[in-house]
């Protein structure tokens, strides 16, 4: 799985003093610092979350946050004892389960239960898979049920049931994997196997082809973007 993190910080990450900080300091809108082992960007400003996952530079399957309580997003709460269950509840939103410390204590969980029955109540190895079933119910949404037969599977049905075991991965899903041609109808995708791909990426390039392209040199390309307008 591809994951990313996020962590929200009251102290701020650049140095007074340093050439980074006097960068930013000059009116620089984003400064990039690169070290042997590293590659930081830094942006002022009053940054969201939301901020935070549109600068990723991947497309991950999961990203763990940590921070951001007023967020809508769905939430595990690490806690120490009952009493900061209790708080929590009462001032932060979307708690979909409890960890930390305070589900290791046979005692402290059996108060919990009694007083929040609602309250899902998990321990590490049971967060853990609680996030890959997550993931994996997220990519079933993704297959394209067309039944190709192109990998090792056979059927959408017996590759769901790999990834739901953990012997597959998305990736090995030709129809998703290949990208020659995609098609989405209001950001909705369409799958379409290698064929179509094919076919669909042959027609566009013969129209462009008929076009005056003046300096637009099509064989150094990479991508072909199209919008249609259907109520234009």
């Amino acid at each position: 799985m591809r994951v990313a993190t996020i962590k929200h910080t009251s102290e701020p990450f650049d140095v007074e003093g340093k050439d980074t900080w006097r960068h930013a300091e000059a009116g620089a809108l984003e400064v990039a610092c690169i070290t042997p082992r590293e590659l930081i960007t830094i942006r002022r400003g009053d940054c969201s979350l939301e901020d935070g996952v549109q600068a990723l530079h991947i497309e991950p399957d999961i990203i763990l946050v940590e921070g951001f309580k007023g967020s809508d997003k769905p939430k595990i709460l690490c806690a120490d004892s009952v009493e900061e269950v209790e708080e929590a509840l009462q001032s932060i939103s979307n708690i979909v389960a409890v960890t930390g410390s305070v589900t290791e204590e046979a005692d402290q969980v059996k108060i919990l239960k009694e007083k929040f029955p609602q309250v899902s109540l998990m321990r590490r190895e049971e967060i853990v898979k609680f996030l890959r079933d997550f993931v994996v119910k997220d990519w079933l949404k993704k297959l394209p049920r067309l039944n190709c037969g192109h990998c090792k599977y056979g059927s959408c049905a017996e590759m769901a049931k790999a990834l739901m075991e953990g012997r597959a991965s998305l990736d090995e899903c030709v129809v998703i994997s290949t990208s020659i041609s995609k098609v989405a109808v209001d950001d909705r995708m369409i799958p379409l196997s290698r064929w179509p791909q094919t076919m669909l990426r042959e027609i566009i390039l013969a129209f462009i082809r008929s076009l005056k392209l003046r300096d637009i040199r099509l064989e150094e390309a990479s991508r072909v973007t199209i919008e249609i307008d259907l109520k234009g």
